[in-house]
């Protein structure tokens, strides 16, 4: 399915854009990214690297364009850039409403599932009844899927935190007692820092979703390029 969908991209960039850059100069869009390892690094010198960025490079020569990759953002400003126009790409989105509202979002491949992150001493939460017990902790700005969502606004003590590093603090300090994120996500963070080996784990509980979802490539409704 993801090969399909990004087989499908890359078709119709070779098909459309290429033509369009005939009568004009080559456009350069850029990608706002900040650092996700295993993904797409972002060192504090040198340009960004890693699987991510060999895509999206292969994308930008089949399609005739040219990529400037953006400072090192978070990801939560490259959303609002991308509202309003002062960026143009970026992948690896889970889409909703909200997002369509400003974003063209093209599927690149299957997303995975939420999973239910706690202390590596905590008791196992295997079902959603169990939830209701704990301080649960949702990452503020992250789309989750329409179960999930579910399941959180029916949540009596759900909190909302800024990122993944500060629910990890939290959850350290024993402000709160399990985070909703994802295996990938998490992995990457607890790698990051030495302090955080064996300090967690994944709960057996994982937040599945009725339909089929995928993560995407968006480009911004708002960009000067927003015609290609």
């Amino acid at each position: 399915m993801a090969l399909r969908w990004l087989g499908a991209i890359l078709i119709w960039f070779s098909l459309c854009i290429p033509a369009m850059a005939l009568q004009q100069p080559q456009p350069e869009l850029e990608w706002c990214l900040d650092d996700y390892p295993d993904r797409h690094h972002y060192p504090d010198q040198g340009l960004p690297y890693g699987p991510t960025v060999d895509f999206v490079q292969e994308l930008a020569t089949r399609a005739g364009i040219r990529i400037r990759y953006s400072p090192n953002t978070p990801f939560a400003r490259c959303l609002l850039l991308m509202e309003q126009g002062k960026t143009d790409l970026m992948v690896r989105l889970n889409t909703d409403t909200e997002r369509e509202r400003y974003m063209f979002m093209l599927p690149l491949g299957a997303a995975k599932p939420e999973v239910l992150l706690v202390l590596n001493h905590s008791d196992d939460i295997h079902t959603v009844a169990e939830l209701n017990r704990l301080n649960l902790m949702v990452i503020r700005g992250y789309t989750y899927n329409s179960n999930t969502i579910n399941i959180i606004a029916k949540h009596p003590r759900a909190i909302v935190i800024n990122s993944l590093e500060v629910g990890l603090q939290m959850l350290l300090r024993k402000r709160g007692d399990a985070i909703v994120t994802t295996a990938e996500y998490a992995k990457i963070r607890i790698q990051d820092k030495p302090e955080y080996q064996n300090q967690f784990k994944l709960a057996s509980l994982v937040f599945q979703d009725a339909d089929p979802r995928f993560i995407h490539l968006a480009l911004s409704k708002a960009s000067p390029h927003a015609h290609l």
